[in-house]
């Protein structure tokens, strides 16, 4: 009797793993019945159970046993054939959306941003403690995100409820990626110290634009590349290789200010918080292109430095001056404009 629950148990157990689509391949129990009976005559006709009263409990005994048996092997090779296992590991879940507030306060962007700030930094903040920098960064961060909460609590609602795929919130990060790359960094602090001279010769626009076309020449190249990985398939085509020969010649009237470049490294040591701000105005401007209407405008607008409608590429960078992140940032906003400055300089020198 013992074995006979044992094998019940197992008979239980076993049966309930088995998905319901598979039960009806198990043998019958009047089938499982029949082959014990079949067992049982078997045995009985050989002689082994000699007492009447004593054989014929044994012989049902036998019978459950060898029905229960029977339905244990049926069991087990389904279970072992069924593509259904329970403990088989589960595939990997797909990632949960992420709302355009969570990202901004994620720390993936600040460990971004972070990075960014530390290679833009160069010599200046090398020396600097990393988890510092980094605390600072997450700080700024969620200040921008407190600001907006409490001057525009409906846009802070919206920013709380849009849910991003992971492909929007990769697309949405691709532009910042780049303030840290090396070709940015050497554009922006080109571009910063091109514009201190020129300020130093004169507040004209037109001859800040003429000291940025000199020193952006030469890098062509790293322009062209950097808006086609930043705006895929919006970029502004320049024939950089046509031009590259012209350009070659040609040899920019600014020199490199060592004190300069140092000033700028230190006013770097002391915008941790204005970068992170710029980080946090190419994100939202990054949404904006991949949700449209769904991502409201008053956070980029909150952190913009255009107080008037004048938003180009020249006026960035007069007010962008002496923070080397905030000369990406106005890269980043005016690529089109940059490009076609580009091109309207390398047009002029080919002639």
């Amino acid at each position: 009797l013992a074995q006979v629950r044992s094998l019940l148990a197992q008979a239980s157990y076993s049966l309930a793993a088995i998905p319901l689509s598979k039960i009806d391949s198990l043998p019958s129990m009047a089938r499982a019945a029949e082959m014990a009976e079949e067992h049982s005559s078997q045995e009985e006709s050989e002689g082994m159970y000699h007492d009447s009263a004593r054989g014929s409990f044994g012989g049902r005994a036998a019978a459950i046993a060898v029905g229960v048996a029977c339905l244990l092997a049926g069991a087990a090779a389904i279970a072992f054939h069924s593509p259904i296992h329970a403990a088989a590991p589960s595939a990997t879940p797909a990632a949960a959306p992420l709302s355009v507030r969570a990202l901004l306060e994620s720390d993936e962007l600040t460990d971004l941003a972070t990075k960014n700030l530390m290679a833009m930094g160069g010599d200046a903040l090398a020396s600097a403690d990393h988890d510092n920098v980094r605390g600072r960064v997450a700080r700024a961060l969620q200040n921008v995100s407190d600001a907006i909460r409490t001057h525009y609590p409906e846009a802070h609602r919206q920013m709380d409820q849009l849910q991003l795929t992971s492909a929007q919130k990769e697309a949405s990060l691709r532009v910042v990626r780049k303030f840290g790359d090396p070709r940015m960094v050497g554009l922006a602090h080109d571009i910063a110290e091109a514009t201190r001279q020129a300020e130093q010769e004169s507040s004209d626009k037109d001859t800040i634009k003429r000291r940025l076309s000199e020193v952006l020449a030469p890098r062509v190249r790293d322009l062209q590349q950097l808006s086609q990985e930043m705006f895929p398939g919006q970029a502004v085509n320049l024939d950089a290789a046509a031009a590259l020969p012209q350009l070659r010649k040609w040899h920019p009237s600014v020199e490199v200010d060592v004190s300069g470049r140092r000033r700028l490294l230190e006013a770097a040591d002391d915008s941790i918080e204005q970068g992170a701000q710029a980080h946090a105005h190419t994100l939202f401007k990054s949404l904006q292109g991949e949700l449209g209407e769904k991502m409201p405008e008053a956070p980029a607008r909150m952190l913009s430095s255009s107080s008037g409608e004048d938003t180009s590429f020249i006026s960035c960078v007069m007010k962008a001056m002496p923070d080397p992140t905030k000369f990406c940032k106005c890269v980043a906003d005016n690529m089109s404009e940059v490009m076609s400055m580009m091109k309207d300089f390398m047009k002029g020198k080919m002639r």
